[in-house]
């Protein structure tokens, strides 16, 4: 007596074959586009901390010069300034601290974005709108402004720009 196999236990195998290529596949495809889409992110993020730290000197040489924050972002674009007072040393005092890569050039498509406090008393702020950046570069260059108006600011009305 001899036991044969049913025709749908080799279907199954074969079956089970194919999902098992399908999912391997599928698993790979997902992890190259997994880093694809890191890669670019990561990309990103360096841009968004050149600008950041870019613009938060710029708006530091600003209020330095003025004596007022500035309100919007492209006032900024055509500042330069070689040293800042050290302070309390909570601040970058040259560009190449600032920005040890270089600063950036000007752009109004820039991702940095400006927050100024509603009761034109405090710092202002800058973040990413959002995007990716650098681990601690928002809190640096929001420390360096907030350093900067507790020196040269503090118990003061208005120190934004109108």
């Amino acid at each position: 007596m001899t036991i044969e196999e049913p025709a749908t236990t080799t279907g199954g195998r074969r079956l089970a074959i194919v999902f098992a290529v399908v999912f391997v596949l599928l698993s790979g495809f997902a992890f190259v586009w997994g880093g694809i889409v890191t890669a670019g992110v990561r990309e990103r993020a360096v841009i968004a901390d050149r600008q950041l730290r870019t613009t938060a000197w710029r708006m530091l040489c600003v209020a330095s010069a003025t004596g007022e924050w500035p309100t919007e972002l492209g006032t900024t674009a055509a500042v330069a300034c070689e040293s800042l007072p050290a302070g309390t040393g909570g601040w970058p005092t040259t560009p190449a601290q600032a920005c040890p890569e270089g600063l950036e050039p000007w752009d109004d498509r820039w991702m940095v974005v400006l927050s100024l406090d509603p009761k034109g008393i405090g710092a202002p702020r800058l973040s990413a709108g959002g995007k990716a950046t650098g681990l601690g570069t928002l809190e640096a260059v929001n420390g360096w402004i907030e350093a900067f108006h507790q020196a040269h600011f503090a118990g003061k009305t208005a120190p934004t720009a109108p």
